[in-house]
């Protein structure tokens, strides 16, 4: 079915238009705390991947252990830092003064959406003159092959009339931009759909308008305006979060590259406790931290440990440990439900494993690795994902839908018919270097030795629709015997 929309696409469309983290063993004592440096983690295997966030090599990292309590008045502050404190460092020590240290969940949520000071809220992080580049502004080709599965899908839930596509951290706009483009010569599945948008940055809301809407919609001047219309009458609406969309219309959910970003907390067994601890963020008052804030280990379970005790392994070494993305968890439940109430499918594409991940929290900045606290809020963080979690947690819900995958992008793009859509280009390119452009934006998106098999996709879908795009993907008769 697929296969013929992409004919149809080429004979209609030819317009081209850190690190990962392990503990290694404790190498000295300071204060009555143990100190611990960090090395790379085995996992790691992407040692030429550029340009994107699933590259590199891990950075140094340590952590601290704290056996003498959590919140603490310093005795003395030490200034032999690598730079001046920023305000955003003072207002995040202030919160541990007040409330002891916080998670990493909050710590990830601060860093990345703070109204103020927030890595997302007042800049574009994205693209070459960004902090990191996505799929979506590497080639064309990447927002054409969700185009076809948008419309595949589309057809395989009957055609509805009123179809949604709700794309959640749309960056630049730029994936959606592709969408629309590609499948506008899909007259009844164009006149069906409307957009919305989940986007929490003004600064991306203003790139999003200017490059979707209409020029002369008034939305694009006023950022109270969050309704507005595409140049050939597609409406669009912006929303802050997930629960501001409709609930009875048929969706079609897209996330790339936005779980990575979601808050996570990291549990870390002690053989002491012989129990999970929560690993934190507090201020930094020892004599020899870079940097302002450290990473410690809580005394004990915390509440959090104690409420997902259920999800982590029921024991483990001593230091082992584990990441669990629980906002992730619940946005794919929140997704989950909805189809089984109204229909529709969700595609999340990202870098990770089809495994629990232990450590992966990363920092990147003008596209170089750099410790996590270093100037928070001047650095992306991300996370590699958990794609057999979300598989999991979806399946537990035992209603109409379910979760298959995770699949490599680019067997995915593959099958969508990317290659059949290169060629189609390629013989209208009248340039050397246009064709060179585009063979080496396809090659990033699939070669096993880029973004090909690192990012990874996965679909939540109606049990009762044939998953597109999905042919290759395992089974897991024993793991559904289990849930």
């Amino acid at each position: 079915m697929f296969r013929s929309i992409t004919q149809r696409i080429i004979k209609n469309n030819c317009k081209q238009s850190v690190s990962p983290f392990s503990i290694a063993k404790p190498t000295s004592l300071i204060n009555n705390r143990i100190s611990y440096t960090t090395n790379t983690n085995e996992n790691d295997k992407n040692e030429e991947i550029k340009d994107h966030r699933a590259k590199g090599k891990g950075r140094e990292l340590l952590l601290s252990f704290d056996k003498s309590g959590l919140a603490q008045f310093p005795k003395q502050v030490f200034k032999n830092r690598k730079y001046q404190i920023t305000d955003f460092e003072k207002y995040l020590q202030d919160i541990t003064k007040v409330r002891g240290p916080m998670s990493i969940d909050m710590f990830i949520k601060e860093v990345l959406t703070n109204p103020k000071y927030g890595y997302y809220m007042n800049k574009d992080v994205f693209g070459k003159g960004g902090d990191f580049i996505t799929a979506p502004e590497i080639s064309q080709l990447f927002g054409e092959m969700i185009g076809i599965w948008c419309v595949a899908t589309w057809e395989a839930m009957g055609k509805p009339k009123k179809l949604q596509i709700v794309e959640m951290g749309p960056g630049r706009g730029t994936l959606m931009k592709d969408i629309l483009r590609s499948t506008k010569v899909f007259k009844e599945f164009y006149s069906s759909i409307s957009i919305h948008l989940v986007e929490a940055s003004p600064t991306n809301k203003k790139t999003q308008k200017n490059n979707l809407l209409y020029f002369k919609d008034k939305a694009i001047n006023f950022d109270n305006k969050t309704i507005g219309e595409t140049p050939n009458g597609i409406k669009v609406t912006w929303v802050n979060k997930l629960e501001e969309v409709p609930t009875d219309v048929p969706t079609l959910f897209l996330a790339q590259e936005f779980f990575d970003a979601l808050p996570i907390h990291v549990f870390r067994f002690s053989k002491e406790k012989n129990d999970w601890c929560e690993v934190l963020v507090d201020e930094d008052i020892t004599e020899h931290g870079e940097y302002y804030l450290r990473f410690v280990q809580s005394k004990g379970p915390t509440l959090m440990t104690t409420a997902v005790k259920h999800l982590l392994p029921e024991f483990g070494l001593d230091g082992y440990q584990v990441e669990l993305g629980l906002a992730g968890l619940a946005i794919s439940q929140q997704i989950a439900n909805r189809i089984d109430k109204s229909g529709g499918a969700a595609l999340i594409i990202d870098y990770g494993y089809d495994k629990i991940v232990k450590s992966s929290l990363q920092a990147i900045r003008d596209h170089q690795f750099v410790d996590i606290l270093d100037k928070p809020g001047t650095a992306d963080l991300s996370v590699w994902v958990d794609f057999q979690t979300i598989r999991k947690t979806v399946k537990l819900l035992k209603n109409k839908s379910t979760a298959i995958g995770p699949v490599d992008q680019g067997i995915f793009l593959k099958e969508m018919g990317i290659e059949h859509r290169l060629a189609q280009i390629g013989r209208k390119l009248e340039t050397n270097e246009k064709f060179e452009e585009l063979i080496m934006g396809y090659k990033k998106l699939v070669d096993p030795k880029e973004m090909g098999t690192t990012y990874k996709v996965i679909t939540i879908c109606d049990k009762n629709i044939p998953p597109i795009g999905f042919s290759t993907a395992k089974t897991y008769d024993d793991e559904d015997l289990m849930i």
